[in-house]
């Protein structure tokens, strides 16, 4: 009875190793693909919301780094 428990035992063992190793791996190949289609695809552009606003200087108001003031 105890001999059937411990191989019971080692054998979900086994299977939980098992199980994680193939997470891992596809994890591992899954990030190598990724990363393998975004530098086929060329830099990101840069994103700036304040450019992307129609009309906007590319500036949020008063980052110009100069004092303006109002009479």
């Amino acid at each position: 009875m105890i001999e059937r428990l411990r191989e019971l035992i080692g054998a979900v063992s086994f299977h939980r190793g098992l199980a994680l190793g193939a997470l891992v791996g596809s994890a591992i190949a899954g990030s190598t693909i990724w990363a393998r289609i975004r530098d086929a695809r060329g830099p990101a552009p840069e994103l700036d919301p304040a450019a992307a606003q129609p009309g906007g200087s590319g500036a949020a108001p008063g980052t110009s780094g100069t004092a303006t003031t109002t009479d």
